[in-house]
Formats: structure tokens, sequence, C-alpha cells
């Protein structure tokens, strides 16, 4: 049950955090609360497919998730880059506090009570690749952004409302997967494309230019988190 709720909280605080929610609760409690009812439905939503009896449970994270973004919305905004990372850092550092605390908690469903999707939702590899891409995704987006801005300054990265968001992702996954299937040396060619700029010259002749597309630190833990995730899941498939 640890493992999917982790999963729930991946899911509901970024996967289903659009651009439009997080703009909303940037500036409204609304926005926090419609957010916060996501992650409590996301939540909900899972614990019930694995054991229907543990909705209490799962409505208790959700509550606790809503009172703690509340708590940050209304008293601990700040224009300083580095306290948004200190506060993002706690931030999450609660909500999986809590999480970990309710399982224990709970008395989760053995293995063996769970059937069908219930029993495919909780198989190790499955959990452990789901949760690893969905770290790469809005997860690894938020911490870079805050991580870059909180270190090297607000100059260094947009906020999160700006900035290239997709492009970095899809990367990650891809260099993820070469080295999950042992191709680390296409790891370069992946990173290329995107730093490969088109100028245009006298006449119909093009010229290339290859540069950063962003701070240099955030290319390079981009990268060097999707190498960790990938030869995390590759050892993990060793051992299972």
């Amino acid at each position: 049950m640890l493992y999917l709720m982790l999963l729930a909280h991946l899911w509901g605080d970024y996967l289903f955090q659009w651009g439009f929610i997080a703009r909303w609760k940037a500036r409204s409690l609304m926005g926090v609360l419609a957010h916060t009812g996501i992650v409590t439905l996301t939540t909900l939503a899972c614990a019930v497919l694995v054991s229907p009896s543990w909705w209490p449970y799962a409505l208790l994270i959700g509550l606790t998730h809503t009172a703690i973004d509340l708590v940050r919305a209304r008293f601990l905004r700040t224009a300083n880059p580095a306290w948004e990372l200190i506060w993002y850092l706690l931030d999450q550092l609660a909500h999986l506090t809590i999480i970990a605390l309710v399982v224990m908690w709970s008395d989760a469903p053995s293995q063996s009570e769970l059937v069908g999707v219930a029993r495919l939702l909780t198989d190790p590899r499955v959990l452990a690749y789901a949760i690893g891409y969905l770290l790469l995704l809005n997860p690894a987006w938020v911490l870079l952004r805050f991580t870059v801005r909180g270190v090297w300054g607000p100059d260094a990265a947009p906020h999160l409302g700006a900035g290239e968001k997709y492009g970095p992702m899809v990367e990650r996954v891809l260099i993820a997967s070469c080295v999950l299937t042992g191709q680390l040396y296409l790891v370069p060619l992946i990173l290329f494309p995107r730093r490969l700029v088109f100028l245009h010259v006298q006449g119909h002749e093009v010229g290339t230019l290859v540069r950063l597309t962003g701070h240099w630190a955030e290319t390079f833990m981009s990268a060097l988190l999707a190498v960790a995730i990938g030869l995390g899941l590759r050892a993990i498939e060793g051992a299972i």
C-alpha cells in the first residue's frame, strides 16, 4: 500500500496538476482547494481499487495534504528563490511523512487479499517502473526549477509558469530508457537536437549553432537524474 500511495501522490500532486491549476493555485486559495481535491480523489481512487475498506485512510491522507498546502499558500509565500526551494522540499517531506505514518498505522491489506488489477498495481516491478518514470516528468521539472532558482538565483531559470517544460521531460524519459536497456552511448544524441539552433544567413543558406537551451546546471542535473533513475530501474530489474 505504501508504494501505491506514493504513486497516487505523484499522480495527484504532479501529473494532474496542469498548468492552469498551478497558476490558479499560485494566486487563489480556491486554486489550492481545487488542486488538493484532485489529490484527494486520486488517492481515494487508488486505495479503493486495491482495498475498498481502506478509504478512510486515503481520505485522511487527502485532508492532511489539503491542510499542508493551505498553510503553505496562506503563510509561507515568498519571492525569494532560496526560500521557495526550502518550502518546496519541506512541503514534500511533510506529504511523504504523512503517507508513511498513515500506512504504518492502517495495518494495510496483505498481498494474499489482493486480486485482479489490485495484484497488478502492487507488483513491485510495475510500481518501480511507474514511480521511476513519473519522477522524470513533473516532479523532476518542479524540483530542478526550484533548485536552479534557489541556488543560482531567479535569473538562472524562469518561474514554474514560464519556460519549456515538455522537451526536457521527453529527454529524461529517453535517457532513462537508454540507460535501462544498456545503451548509455545514445545519451549525447538525445541531448543534441534541442540544442541545435538554426540561423538564417544570406541568401537561401542556413547556418546552425549549438547552444544550451537553459541554465547549464538544469541541463546537467536533468540528464544526471535520468541516468540515475535508469540505473536504479536496471538494478531493480536484475534483483526481482
